[in-house]
């Protein structure tokens, strides 16, 4: 029951969100540009981040240990 208000307290305000009304106010043609660049960059920050941790996320869920990248792997013990 409480999932279904909430639902539909988002469906309210998604379409309060929308709406279109007047707005006796001018809009800058820089804003347009500048809220494109800041999509682009949330983007492509999300697509950097889901690249970094692949390894470790592909690690997780198939059981393998993530790969060591060459050159950082420690020298064998020579005691054994």
């Amino acid at each position: 029951m409480k999932r279904d208000s909430a639902w539909l307290v988002a469906l309210a305000l998604g379409f309060l969100a929308v709406t279109p009304t007047d707005a006796w106010a001018y809009v800058d043609p820089g804003t347009g540009s500048y809220l494109f660049q800041l999509a682009a960059a949330g983007f492509l920050a999300g697509l950097f981040t889901i690249r970094r941790y692949w390894g470790a996320v592909k690690a997780r869920f198939g059981g393998r240990q993530p790969s060591v990248p060459p050159g950082s792997e420690r020298p064998p013990d020579s005691h054994e």
